[in-house]
């Protein structure tokens, strides 16, 4: 007997949603900060030294080398030497150390 091939599931991108269009484009036309209302992280850099990220939601992984950060567009993952965590809030956290990359990775991948 022939198996029938697994159903896919079709996993709905939000970006595309009639939702989140709409509420893009009331942002830009009240030109009103996309991180709050959106829910996207604002990083802030300085140099290599120093990076603020507000509007992140969780930590997933904290080392002297790798520090990884849940946000509203999935992970992203701080590698480098030396890392610490400077300052942390519920809104933002401060990442000092020498910063060698930063990696956005869809929470859809």
């Amino acid at each position: 007997m022939a198996k029938k091939p697994a159903a896919t599931k079709k996993v709905k991108n939000e970006e595309n949603t009639p939702k989140k269009k709409f509420r893009e484009k009331f942002t830009e036309a009240l030109e009103l900060p996309k991180e709050l209302i959106l829910d996207l992280p604002k990083l802030t850099m300085i140099g290599n030294h120093d990076l603020m990220i507000e509007n992140y939601k969780s930590i997933m992984e904290y080392g002297s080398a790798r520090i990884r950060l849940n946000t509203g567009l999935g992970a992203v993952k701080i590698t480098g030497s030396g890392l610490i965590i400077k300052e942390i809030t519920s809104e933002d956290i401060i990442v000092s150390g020498e910063i060698h990359s930063l990696e956005f990775i869809n929470s859809g991948d």
